[in-house]
């Protein structure tokens, strides 16, 4: 055998595992890169869902449910009405109570979904325990008005939720969204808004009215199967707030002040943008844009190498 065939057998032996390795590499990225982005957008309202829930016995606990663009999401209720550990009833406007499932309320003759607490009974505000208004208008919308009520959004894969539009409000609309960046499922029963655990604030939306809100510069780059939506504003370990601002800090919802207003609003259409590649449980942030930077770094690495070691040969 001539020397030259036996280097060139060498050589070729030498290229064909780094190669190997170099086509794993770039198939191993492949998922990421061709995970096309898919825009997607509910009306909550109008759009039939593809299934319900009823709740227990009163409706507590329902929710909705609606497919669309490869999507799905269930939309159900909560509220703080649960005992605050000082007392055996909750008390008005409270991050002390407890938060517990409500009932996602829903008529085709409104302009959106709302909610009624567990609270809802008595007859005048002396009605100690009692959220006396609740169910009645307004306050069978989200409302902050004694209980503060949210909506959750659950999605079968993890998405980035880029608007928000009700079609009903009064008083005031501020409004507040968390996203959960947490593993698996995560748990809103017997907490408080203040001891929420494994959420990120994605913002607080003042006096929005009736148009749609865009999200998309305050969520870019979360992306999560479950969106909290709550009526008035929100303080990470302080909880609820009115929404409302004096000065520089946001006003408690057990404020006196003159500038503090309930908020009041129905949910109608929401949107946002999945690439696929998201899963049913928990959420966390999108993967940063320097990861293939970092790959192509590193692929470039490989072929220096090859080319150092041919050198050597």
């Amino acid at each position: 055998m001539s020397s030259a065939i036996a280097y060139n057998r060498r050589f070729t032996m030498f290229y064909r595992i780094p190669l190997t390795l170099t086509a794993a590499a770039v198939l191993a990225l492949a998922p990421v890169v061709a995970q096309a982005a898919t825009d997607w957008s509910f009306n909550l309202q109008t759009n039939a869902t593809t299934s319900t829930t009823s709740g227990d016995a009163s409706g507590y606990g329902n929710s909705r449910n609606y497919t669309n663009s490869g999507v799905t999401v269930g939309v159900s209720a909560y509220s703080n009405t649960g005992n605050n550990g000082a007392s055996t009833t909750s008390v008005d406007n409270s991050n002390a109570n407890r938060l517990q499932t409500a009932r996602l309320a829903y008529d085709r003759t409104w302009e959106g979904l709302g909610v009624y607490n567990r609270d809802a009974g008595g007859s005048t505000s002396s009605s100690s325990g009692y959220d006396w208004q609740e169910s009645q208008s307004p306050e069978h919308s989200i409302d902050n008005n004694e209980r503060a009520d949210s909506v959750l959004l659950s999605f079968g894969t993890a998405v980035t939720l880029n608007s928000i539009t009700f079609g009903w409000t009064t008083n005031d609309s501020d409004f507040f969204v968390l996203a959960y960046i947490g593993g698996g499922t995560p748990t809103l029963t017997d907490l408080t808004y203040a001891t929420l655990s494994g959420w990120t604030l994605v913002g607080n939306y003042s006096n929005k009215g009736t148009t749609s809100v865009d999200l998309s510069a305050q969520s870019a780059g979360i992306t999560s199967s479950y969106w909290l939506i709550g009526a008035g504003g929100f303080t990470v370990g302080t909880g609820v707030n009115s929404g409302d601002t004096s000065g520089s800090s946001y006003l408690p919802l057990d404020s006196t002040s003159s500038k503090k207003k309930f908020d009041y609003l129905k949910l109608t259409s929401i949107g946002g943008v999945t690439g696929g590649g998201g899963t049913s449980g928990g959420g966390g942030s999108a993967p940063e844009p320097g990861s293939l930077a970092l790959a192509g770094v590193a692929f470039l690495g490989m072929v220096g190498l090859r080319r150092r070691r041919r050198a050597a040969a």
